[in-house]
């Protein structure tokens, strides 16, 4: 069992409104856990691509299978470098064509030749690509009322995957998704040579939108960030505006010594941006049920459709937490 030690939360600070105004903007990245079972105890991640007759045409196309392939990898690692708590150094992909009627015989799944597939690397995580489809559309357009003669060609690539992940040690499927997306390439010219080349190769267009079904399948699979925004009170008296400044220069605990004094002030609504404010400093700690408490108390103090918002994040934040809990330790 690996056990990964990561932060819950980075911070960066960006104060996006001016200081005449009560609130000021913190930019956040927030840990978001994977939308499937995925499981913090892995020893390898495999990805295998099963659909090795792309054309339908019973024949293995072998140069297409093996560019969708490798750009598909490319895409898995770079969705992995991404994410939080997967090591890259973890995840390798299966040469050569293995057999989607071994592995899916009879309607059952045959454990026994995933694991021949894994090649004795202890691999217990298997993403499998199950089909794959592509469909294009393309046409090139003559404007004559333009001087001079303009020509436009577009190109549009239509993918569909069936995707499954897979856990060798508990022997049960984690993940069936049906995946569409749709790529659209464009380009100008004066001649219908020149607009050739400038829209870029089919072969090019085939391979990136090989990558991201794979970087997006990826971000689906494995716990990541999230880019988010929180607000706290910068105004109320001078001691808030000596908060702030602590903020700026990311000390959280001295600003929430400040407002602390400040959370049985005789002023509701300073009471009240207080609570707000201690409720956001333990967000930022990782401190999910300290900061659902203070923001309930600022919205008892003196209600607030912000603050009730804030509570449901806080609420799901923490939920999540027992998610990831499970992910990545």
């Amino acid at each position: 069992m690996k056990f990964r030690i990561i932060s819950l939360l980075a911070v960066s600070l960006s104060l996006i409104l001016t200081n005449c105004q009560p609130l000021t903007s913190i930019q956040i990245e927030t840990l978001v856990p994977s939308q499937i079972d995925f499981p913090g105890n892995y020893n390898l991640i495999v990805f295998a691509n099963l659909d090795n007759d792309i054309n339908n045409d019973q024949e293995i196309d072998t140069i297409l299978y093996n560019m969708i392939t490798n750009e598909m990898n490319l895409g898995f690692l770079d969705a992995i470098k991404m994410s939080a708590g997967v090591d890259s150094s973890a995840f390798l992909f299966v040469k050569g064509f293995p057999d989607k009627n071994k592995i899916y015989y009879n309607d059952t799944i045959s454990w026994d030749y995933l694991d021949r597939l894994a090649n004795s690397s202890r691999a217990d995580i298997f993403i499998l690509l199950d089909s794959l489809k592509l469909s294009m559309e393309s046409d090139i357009y003559t404007n004559f009322y333009s001087e001079p003669t303009e020509y436009y060609k577009f190109r549009e690539l239509a993918v569909q995957i069936n995707w499954s992940v897979f856990d060798l040690f508990e022997r049960k499927r984690l993940d069936s998704f049906s995946y569409k997306d749709t790529l659209y390439w464009e380009a100008y010219g004066y001649s219908k040579s020149q607009v050739e080349s400038n829209l870029i190769s089919l072969e090019q267009s085939i391979r990136e939108t090989a990558y991201f079904a794979a970087y997006d399948y990826g971000k689906r699979i494995l716990p990541g960030w999230k880019t988010e925004y929180r607000y706290y009170f910068n105004t109320g008296n001078i001691d808030f505006q000596t908060a702030s400044d602590y903020v700026s220069n990311n000390n959280w605990d001295d600003a929430a010594a400040i407002w602390e004094k400040y959370v049985d002030h005789i002023d509701k609504e300073i009471a009240s941006r207080a609570c707000f404010n201690l409720a956001v400093a333990n967000e930022i700690k990782g401190k999910f049920l300290l900061a659902i408490g203070w923001a309930e108390r600022s919205n008892q103090i003196k209600p607030k459709t912000r603050t009730r918002y804030y509570i449901e994040i806080l609420k799901e934040r923490q939920q999540e937490l027992e998610k990831l809990e499970k992910q990545l330790f």
